[in-house]
């Protein structure tokens, strides 16, 4: 299990469908800000959504790969 850090400016993330249609989480802002997690399936997305929406991380998140 690979950690990734979570900004503390990253704001509200949705699921959304990234190119080649990977499933990402990402906060919808773009450039210097911008935050994605690629995800393996749509379910994989929810679930890190509900974790980093309702602040329950601790700074970081646990990703698979």
């Amino acid at each position: 299990m690979a950690q990734i850090k979570i900004p503390q400016n990253i704001g509200k993330v949705k699921v959304a469908m990234g190119l080649g249609g990977k499933w990402t989480v990402w906060n919808g802002k773009q450039g210097k800000y911008e935050f994605v997690l690629f995800c393996r399936n749509r379910k994989h997305a929810d679930e890190l959504v509900a974790i980093i929406n309702g602040k329950n991380h601790g700074g970081f998140v646990e990703v698979v790969g």
